[in-house]
């Protein structure tokens, strides 16, 4: 009874994480935008952690064993609690932290109850439940689903911004390319196509250049069971392939920006990272504290905002947002936990390169890729660093002694 029980709630907090239906219950809409979140949201999210704390109570044993095994995950939540001595905000900083606290916890506990498969059979339902919901609000309530102001016509689904939408498209696609279930084939696949279609209809150019690239890098993991004679001459075919891609695509960025509506300041992004890089360069080595830098007109983002013209919540850019709150030593302290879970992930796909080792790599080349031109990284109730922080603990659980057979990776 209690597994079942904490496999629902999971399913729930996973949902809850992606963001998805929230902006709707916690604030209000006049037609034209987003006002200021209401108080429901503590309430809701009050719930959610007593609940989630509760059950790692319970487990505390194995959670706290699994904590063990994430020291960069834990040493980058230290340095956010500690940037509350210096933040330009520190009662922000101490209360988010400790969202990020339970945020964490919960990824930990989710990593150590369940082991990958299972992670994505629930994951797999909490993705289904936001596809249906974003069709639900796009069919029915379009008003809602459908953006109605800046991009006119793009799906935002059961979010509050097409990009949002995009992002959660492009997890739950791979999600449903990697998960197995039960019932049969037939489900995943219809979980494929749902989630691919809001992803076109989201018109979201970053989500399909991303998932682009990602799906495209699957069959290169199984290079890592080859012979180096094989394997670098097909690595560095890819490379230049790669190179060559990128250099058309340089070439012809005017008319491919033009065919696509799009400015080549990449939407305002070149303005607003250059006006970040400057507030940077203000607090340099230890940021601004965590989550503490963008409050509208206060505090030095309002200089960013007055220079780009426009309102940016976050600088669209993981990394650069994670400067900002813990300075270059905290994109430091990220930089060598991610290279040491991809370390241990690339180590894990040589010795058995199954479908669990390289859903692994793929979530760690997802958080990359999606965070050049979005984020945070850092962020608490996000699902996006739920799943990182299960991931390095999973990393640390599976380690295979000796090299085993070859398993089915991904569809053909």
């Amino acid at each position: 009874m209690l597994k079942a029980l904490e496999k629902a709630f999971t399913v729930a907090m996973l949902f809850y994480t992606t963001g998805a239906t929230l902006p709707y219950i916690t604030a209000r809409f006049n037609g034209y935008g987003w006002l200021t979140p209401s108080s429901i949201e503590l309430g809701v999210q009050s719930v959610f952690y007593a609940a989630a704390l509760c059950l790692i109570a319970i487990r505390w044993r194995s959670v706290f064993q699994g904590a063990c095994n994430a020291k960069w995950i834990i040493a980058l939540l230290v340095f956010a609690f500690l940037s509350s001595g210096w933040s330009q905000d520190p009662a922000i900083t101490l209360r988010r932290a400790s969202a990020l606290c339970v945020t964490t916890a919960f990824g930990v506990y989710f990593a150590t109850q369940f082991d990958v498969p299972k992670q994505l059979q629930l994951l797999a339902w909490a993705c289904a439940l936001v596809v249906c919901a974003s069709f639900l609000f796009a069919l029915f309530l379009p008003r809602f689903g459908i953006d109605r102001t800046l991009h006119y016509g793009d799906w935002q689904g059961a979010f509050n911004q097409k990009n949002m939408l995009a992002r959660a498209m492009v997890l739950a696609t791979l999600v449903f390319v990697f998960v197995r279930f039960r019932a049969g084939f037939l489900l995943r696949w219809m979980g494929i196509a749902a989630s691919f279609s809001l992803l076109v209809l989201s018109r979201s150019i970053t989500g399909v250049i991303v998932f682009a690239i990602i799906l495209a890098s699957l069959p290169l993991y199984r290079l890592f069971r080859t012979r180096l004679s094989f394997a670098i001459p097909v690595l560095v075919a890819a490379l230049a392939a790669a190179c060559t891609a990128i250099g058309l695509g340089y070439s012809t960025l005017p008319a491919m920006l033009q065919l696509l509506h799009r400015d080549e300041g990449l939407t305002g992004r070149l303005n607003l990272w250059n006006a970040v890089l400057l507030a940077i360069s203000k607090r340099l080595w230890l940021g601004y504290g965590f989550n503490a830098f963008w409050q509208g007109m206060k505090g030095e983002s309002g200089y960013v905002l007055v220079a780009v013209g426009w309102a940016p919540k976050y600088a669209h850019n993981g990394f650069l947002d994670l400067v900002l709150d813990l300075g270059v030593l905290g994109l430091l302290v990220f930089a060598i936990g991610y290279l040491t879970f991809w370390r241990q992930a690339i180590v894990f796909v040589t010795r058995a390169p199954s479908r669990v080792a390289i859903w692994l790599c793929t979530y760690l080349a997802f958080i990359l890729f999606y965070n050049l031109t979005e984020g945070p990284v850092l962020s608490q109730n996000n699902i996006s660093w739920v799943l990182y922080v299960s991931t390095a603990v999973s990393l640390a659980l599976y380690r295979p002694a000796k090299p085993v057979a070859v398993e089915e990776s991904i569809p053909s």
